[in-house]
């Protein structure tokens, strides 16, 4: 099963993974029941090895869909060229510019993949469905946080990749952005990548020479306007 499974991809491992949250809520208990008779009274035996046989199964195929998400994940955190000018015009903070007035494509990339992933698991498994194998927790919320961990490290990486080429208001956009994303998703992520953020923001603030404008009124602008042109996934993805 796990062959067949494995070569039809994600989808295929989620409906694994929903028949095997369904066996250990109800379908085993049923079958147990239904086979009693031929135990010769060993009725625990059997169920502690068909729970094991599922539990095995289920933690083999979801733990593939999450390694699956944080892959796909790291594809769409490909930040574009830095903005080329050797002026720094107020109104690019401001985001303000009729070139700069659409969502930033990595950031709507990214934030749409996370909202796929969300789709994805909660038609198969559902919102409240939980993991039996591990400290309980929804399906949804599990891959939730790898999708969010997944993206913002990545664009961390990408940003610290880049950074010594910076200048000063492109570290400013990249803290204003990095900002933007865990103000949307940090209900998702876990504080080892909230700790890697700090990090890159600090390495980004000795760029702006202290962060004045990335933490004062200028910054607050920058990032209600990408607030206001990525508000759907502000809406679905935030509190």
């Amino acid at each position: 099963m796990s062959s067949y499974v494995r070569d039809r991809g994600d989808s295929a491992r989620l409906r694994a993974v929903s028949e095997c949250a369904s066996a250990l809520s109800r379908s085993i208990d049923d079958a147990v029941r239904e086979v009693t008779y031929l135990t010769n009274t060993q009725v625990s035996n059997l169920e502690d090895c068909l729970v094991d046989d599922v539990l095995a199964l289920e933690a083999m195929m979801f733990d593939e869909f999450l390694e699956s998400i944080r892959r796909n994940m790291s594809l769409c955190c490909k930040l574009g060229p830095m903005t080329k000018t050797d002026v720094e015009p107020d109104e690019f903070a401001l985001g303000e510019k009729k070139s700069e007035a659409q969502f930033l494509p990595h950031l709507s990339a990214s934030l749409l993949a996370i909202v796929r992933c969300r789709a994805q698991v909660g038609k198969a498994l559902g919102e409240n469905t939980t993991r039996k194998c591990q400290a309980p927790s929804p399906y949804l919320i599990l891959a939730m946080s790898a999708a969010a961990d997944s993206v913002v490290d990545g664009i961390c990486y990408e940003i610290n990749q880049r950074l010594a080429r910076m200048i000063g208001f492109q570290a400013d956009q990249y803290l204003n952005e990095l900002q933007f994303l865990v103000s949307t998703l940090k209900k998702y992520l876990s504080d080892q990548v909230l700790y890697a953020v700090d990090v890159c923001k600090n390495k980004l603030l000795s760029k702006t020479g202290g962060g004045v404008r990335g933490q004062g009124p200028d910054g607050l602008k920058a990032i209600e306007h990408l607030e206001r042109l990525g508000r759907v996934f502000v809406m679905f993805l935030g509190e």
